[in-house]
């Protein structure tokens, strides 16, 4: 990311808090478009082109666990940006409170985890199956955290407990480039991101949670 890029961030940030403002009321799906409106704005003005991939195998108005890898801060912006229908993510709760980011999480109904507290952790899970069960589609990051590089680091396979309880279809989502946008020395011309072919819950269901890890990291590296 170069500094202007940096700047056109940090000046957009007090737009985005005040299209957060009196929108409570508005529906989940109203208020994600809103966001990635905002998100494809940001973009935009970085000057950075999005090249989309979508399964045509994908349904948008079917609900779906999405794991997508995580090589940067910014992931999310792109996210949103390319998502093909409105869904939430399970963060880490300190996201929570960033502020504006913070605001949006709220707004778009972020799950949140804490990688020191099991029983919150396990009552993170029950909530995402929940969430899913009430037909809203989920993001995670199986990584647990940025990688900050091309290559994937390991799978928390537990992070796909969610998809197995809900009995939901997984969609692989592959980010490419975004990692670039933490460094000051790299350019930035596009980001790439990738819908693979969802993976029906009959498909994994007799899988270990391992086995399925190892198939959904198989997929979204095949682009590396």
């Amino acid at each position: 990311m170069t500094i202007f890029r940096l700047f056109i961030f940090i000046l957009y940030l007090p737009i985005v808090y005040i299209k957060s403002l009196n929108i409570d009321d508005l529906s989940f799906n109203d208020k994600f478009s809103i966001l990635k409106k905002l998100c494809l704005s940001i973009i935009e003005k970085w000057n950075i082109k999005l090249v989309v991939s979508v399964s045509d195998k994908i349904n948008p108005h079917e609900i779906y666990y999405l794991t997508s890898n995580h090589q940067g801060t910014f992931d999310p912006i792109f996210l949103v940006a390319s998502s093909p229908f409105p869904h939430s993510f399970i963060s880490k709760e300190e996201n929570l409170t960033i502020p504006v980011i913070g605001k949006w999480g709220r707004l778009i109904e972020f799950i949140t985890f804490n990688r020191s507290d099991f029983q919150e952790n396990v009552q993170m899970l029950r909530q995402s199956i929940r969430y899913l069960k009430d037909k809203k589609s989920l993001l995670v990051f199986p990584e647990g955290t940025r990688s900050r590089g091309k290559k994937c680091t390991d799978f928390k396979s537990g992070s796909l407990l969610p998809a197995y309880g809900a009995k939901v279809s997984i969609i692989p989502v592959t980010l490419t480039n975004s990692y670039k946008m933490d460094s000051f020395k790299e350019k930035v011309k596009e980001i790439h991101v990738k819908y693979h072919d969802p993976i029906p819950y009959e498909i994994f269901k007799d899988l270990s949670y391992e086995e399925c890890s190892n198939k959904i990291k198989d997929i979204i590296t095949s682009l590396e």
